[in-house]
């Protein structure tokens, strides 16, 4: 796995004037309106520390000492252990007192030094790809990636989607990918009744995944499919300072012929639609400034054991209705509830169909390693055009299909 130094700090600048903090972008708020996808890779951790980052800070403290401390966790454990890298940078610097007269009281020297404190903000920005600055508050531009193998595959191997996202963006990125997860849960489970040492997931779904990371779930209730490694990432994970969750399930619960919505209950995470709505909703609660980006399953084709082409993802069913209806039901969330979506299944995000599909996946499900590039770079420029500083001037329409020709 690819891992980044960390984030150098180039300026500190000590200002009595008042700046405008930077926020991050608006989030829109939560409204309603022929084998299991697992992966064939060992699960492990993957996040990544930017380079090349400009600071400007203006302490609010009253010592007119200004001190910036950045710390870039890469797989740090909570209890301070670490698998992958973890590093941190301080530096000061010191200001002389202003001064508007010859004397000064001891009174008026602290009123004095109370008003400029009022006065100062503290504004830090970040260039996440080499054009514009993003406005993070914390500096570091964090994704962490939540799905089924299409995420999990290949991670440290620096071609996963989430290394290929984060490596290019200058990103911090978290892979909780688990091969052959579901969104939704089976109507055997109660699911959301939930609560901690004493859980009914049978296992690390999305929505149970969003319990851990809200902390009433423990990891150890999946040691057969959840390594030290997986805890380490999700451990390592601030919710409060994620800047976008991209998820990606359907598949499996395709799959499984689990149910697709629920009319009387849009939260129902027995029903796929339900277990996505419900799972973010959760995030929103520990992530208020967080995005979201939810992904379609990919397209595919089935064969059946003598290697016959069954057909493709809009028109075999397991029970529920095929791949494609799940598809449609995971865009039709993103536009009930604002969210950014990436649709991998329809060949208008990217020309992945029944002429192509050869060229993007490894088998007939799983996107090969130039499958897996165009993919991150149908989120880079979601998540650029997101923040507002995508360039469309030289990198054409944000809608305009990609095509694995030109990779």
């Amino acid at each position: 796995m690819s891992i980044h130094n960390l984030l150098s700090v180039t300026s500190l600048i000590l200002t009595t004037t008042l700046l405008t903090g930077c926020t991050s972008p608006s989030v829109s708020n939560l409204g309603v309106s022929g084998e299991s996808m697992s992966g064939n890779t060992t699960s492990a951790a993957s996040s990544s520390a930017s380079s090349n980052t400009d600071v400007s800070v203006a302490d609010n403290s009253t010592s007119d000492v200004a001190s910036s401390q950045t710390t870039m966790i890469s797989g740090e454990s909570a209890n301070g252990s670490s698998t992958i890298a973890s590093s941190d940078s301080s530096e000061y610097l010191n200001s002389g007192e202003a001064s508007s007269g010859a004397t000064y009281n001891s009174e008026a020297s602290s009123t004095a030094s109370t008003n400029a404190s009022a006065e100062e903000t503290t504004t830090v920005t970040k260039d996440p790809y080499g054009g514009g600055n993003e406005p993070v508050p914390d500096g570091d531009l964090q994704l962490v990636f939540i799905g089924d193998s299409q995420f999990d595959n290949w991670r440290n191997s620096g071609t996963s989607i989430s290394e290929l996202v984060g490596e290019e963006m200058n990103a911090l990125h978290y892979n909780l990918g688990v091969g052959g997860t579901c969104a939704a849960v089976k109507r055997t489970q109660n699911g959301n009744s939930t609560e901690e040492s004493d859980n009914d997931y049978e296992e690390a779904n999305f929505t149970a995944i969003c319990h851990m990371l809200k902390g009433d779930l423990e990891i150890s209730s999946y040691s057969n499919s959840l390594n030290e490694e997986f805890a380490t990432v999700l451990y390592s994970i601030q919710p409060e300072k994620v800047d976008y969750y991209i998820i990606e399930y359907g598949y499996n619960d395709y799959y499984m012929g689990l149910d697709i919505y629920n009319k009387d209950n849009p939260y129902d995470e027995h029903t796929y639609y339900g277990a996505l709505n419900q799972g973010i909703k959760m995030l929103k609660e520990i992530s208020p400034k967080a995005h979201f980006i939810i992904c379609t399953p990919c397209y595919c084709r089935f064969y059946d054991g003598s290697g016959k082409d069954m057909g493709d993802a809009y028109n075999i069913s397991k029970g529920q209705g095929s791949l494609a209806y799940y598809a449609d039901y995971a865009l039709k969330l993103a536009d009930n509830i604002g969210a950014r979506k990436l649709d991998a299944i329809s060949g208008t995000t990217f020309n992945l169909n029944s002429y192509t599909y050869k060229e993007y996946l490894e088998d007939h499900i799983h996107l090969c390693y130039k499958g897996r590039v165009v993919y991150a770079k149908a989120l880079r420029r979601i998540i650029l055009d997101d923040m507002g500083i995508y360039d469309s001037e030289n990198e054409g329409d944000i809608n305009t299909m990609l095509s694995i020709a030109d990779y």
